[in-house]
C-alpha cells in the first residue's frame, strides 16, 4: 500500500468503533419544512383519510391506494406556508450516545492515545483477531476488521457471496485498558 492508502485504512480502523456506535443509535427524522400526513383514516380502517383541504384528501387517497401509510408535503415558497405541494421527504439522522464516565473522560475527552502495529500479511492480522477472541473480545463490538473494496490500488484477496472482492487491511480496536492492549500488541512491532 502507498503511504496515503495506509493512512486511510488506519483512519478507518481508528474510527470503526465510534461509527459502529453511531450507526447502532442513529435513526431517520424528516427534515423540516416537510410535513408528514397520514394516508389512512384511523377511525375507519381500510379507508383513506379525509382532510379539510381537498388537495390533502386527494393526496391521502393516492398514497392510500399505493399502500403508503404517509405522504409528505412542503411549501411551494418559503414565504407562503399555506401553498403546499407533494414531495419526497428529505431526511437527517439523529443519534443519542451514552458513555461511562471513565471512557468519556479518559478517551473521548482525554489523550486519544493510539498505537499502530505492523502486520506483514493477512495471516498476521487474523492472529491479532484470534488473540482478541481468546481474551473474550468480540468482533463488531471490541474489534473491527477493515476490508478494502479494492477500487484503487489493492487487488482482491477474498470474495464475498455477492462476488465482490476485498482485502483485509487493518483491524481497529475500541479503546482498551493498557494491559489488554499489550497482550494483543506484544506479538507485533510498532509500524515504522
Amino acid at each position: 500500500m502507498s503511504s496515503g492508502k495506509l493512512a486511510v485504512q488506519v483512519s478507518h480502523a481508528s474510527m470503526a468503533f465510534l461509527t459502529t456506535m453511531i450507526q447502532g443509535a442513529a435513526y431517520k427524522i424528516v427534515k423540516h419544512p416537510v410535513s408528514r400526513h397520514i394516508s389512512f383514516d384511523p377511525d375507519h380502517p381500510g379507508q383513506p383519510a379525509i382532510y379539510r383541504r381537498a388537495d390533502l384528501s386527494k393526496w391521502a387517497k393516492e398514497a392510500f391506494e399505493c399502500g403508503d401509510s404517509f405522504f409528505f408535503t412542503k411549501p411551494v415558497d418559503d414565504s407562503d406556508p399555506y401553498t403546499i405541494m407533494l414531495c419526497d421527504p428529505e431526511y437527517e439522522y439523529k443519534a443519542e450516545l451514552f458513555f461511562d464516565t471513565a471512557f468519556y473522560e479518559n478517551w473521548i475527552k482525554g489523550k486519544f492515545t493510539k498505537i499502530v502495529c505492523e502486520a506483514k500479511n493477512e495471516d498476521q492480522l487474523l492472529k491479532a483477531a484470534r488473540i482478541a477472541e481468546w481474551m473474550g473480545l468480540k468482533e463488531g463490538i471490541d474489534f473491527f476488521p477493515i476490508r478494502d473494496a479494492c477500487l484503487t490500488e489493492l487487488t482482491p484477496e477474498n470474495y464475498g457471496e455477492d462476488g465482490k472482492g476485498w482485502t483485509l487491511t487493518c483491524i481497529g480496536f475500541r479503546p482498551l485498558e493498557d494491559e489488554v492492549a499489550e497482550k494483543i500488541s506484544k506479538k507485533f512491532q510498532l509500524y515504522k
